[in-house]
């Protein structure tokens, strides 16, 4: 117990000696006056004060006008309107996978209107080769 106590001990004090030799070192000097090379492998410097180029206003001068303002952006064109697209039945693919793909949801609707809108007789009538046609989501829902 004795040996365990004074091995606690020992270790508090050196790490107390540490803390006290790290305040004792000099501050590094400031990372602005050295050129960006001449600085540590991963270290950058930020320099705080009047934005790069800018110079005080001459004495005597007049100071600009504030520029207008620029106008207002064009609105966004509108997005192209959605197509019917059409697909090839890949081996392994079903209607509810397809609908995933193509519209992001497997709804049992959803599934469903696709299987109509293609003539087929159930969701599971699909098969490999098969050409199908995929309608914008809008024209499905109203299907």
């Amino acid at each position: 117990m004795k040996l365990w106590l004074g091995a606690a001990l020992l270790l508090a004090c050196f790490a107390l000696a540490l803390a006290l030799l790290r305040r004792a070192e000099p501050a590094p000097a400031p990372a602005a006056a050295a050129p960006s090379s001449e600085l540590p492998q991963g270290w950058g410097s930020v320099v705080l004060g009047a934005p790069a180029g800018a110079l005080p206003p001459a004495e005597g001068a007049q100071p600009q006008p504030a520029p207008a303002p620029a106008p207002s952006p064009a609105p966004p064109p509108a997005a192209p309107a959605a197509r019917e697209f059409e697909l090839v039945v890949s081996p392994g693919q079903s209607l509810s996978t397809i609908c995933k793909e193509h519209y992001g949801t497997a709804s049992v609707a959803l599934v469903a209107a696709l299987a109509r809108f293609n003539g087929l007789s159930s969701p599971d009538a699909v098969r490999a080769g098969q050409k199908l046609k995929l309608p914008p989501l809008e024209t499905l829902q109203a299907h």
